[in-house]
């Protein structure tokens, strides 16, 4: 099913970038960047798990200050824990989570250089991969196949076309169980969180005014 999922979100962004070409109110551009991620719930604390984030967006106007932006992202999260002899720590611990990701996000253009961003997100889990300091092993609590978060941003822009973003973004519905399989009022068992940190480029087309 969460493939199935996956290959219509592929569909209407390709559509999409296609009315872009033919200047019918859309932007398209690209997206590359890393991404600094935790699990919240697994007694582990800090964005200690880097990855890659890369992808492309479409765009268009809502009114001269609102825009509405769909993305189509890969983004690795996962969490991380490296031993420290020097403090007689010989524990580690490496989560991978590989996503393909779809955030849907209203942007506010607070000025010409600042543009805020907030909205919900869709993931798709690819792949996994987790080892502590005696290798590989396969946990029987598996993760979610679908990822659903929100996430809230700044986009700074650099020059005609090209912008920083930094954004913070964490899933509003447990990725995984806890290992003790119990819950506790909101927290019903392990989160994704990252801070995500990206270059941006909008290829400059013909796009309706709204008045």
């Amino acid at each position: 099913m969460h493939k199935n999922i996956f290959i219509i979100l592929l569909v209407v962004f390709f559509s999409l970038v296609g009315i872009q070409v033919n200047g019918q109110g859309f932007k398209a551009g690209i997206v590359a960047g890393l991404s600094t991620s935790q699990i919240s719930g697994d007694q582990l604390s800090g964005f200690n798990k880097a990855g890659i984030l890369a992808g492309g967006f479409v765009s268009t106007q809502l009114s001269p200050k609102f825009d509405m932006q769909m993305e189509i992202l890969y983004i690795q999260k996962g969490s991380r824990k490296n031993a420290n002899p020097d403090k007689e720590d010989y524990t580690s611990y490496l989560l991978r989570l590989n996503y393909f990701e779809v955030p849907l996000l209203v942007q506010w253009k607070y000025s010409k250089r600042f543009i805020l961003e907030a909205g919900p997100s869709i993931g798709v889990l690819l792949s996994t991969y987790e080892e502590d300091e005696y290798g590989e092993f396969n946990s029987s609590f598996p993760f979610e196949k679908l990822e659903f978060g929100v996430m809230g941003g700044l986009n700074v822009m650099l020059a005609k076309g090209f912008s920083f973003n930094t954004r913070f973004e964490r899933s509003f519905i447990p990725v995984r169980d806890h290992v003790s399989g119990q819950t506790y009022r909101f927290n019903k068992g392990q989160y994704n969180s990252a801070l995500l940190f990206s270059f941006r480029y909008k290829f400059e087309g013909r796009q309706k005014q709204i008045e």
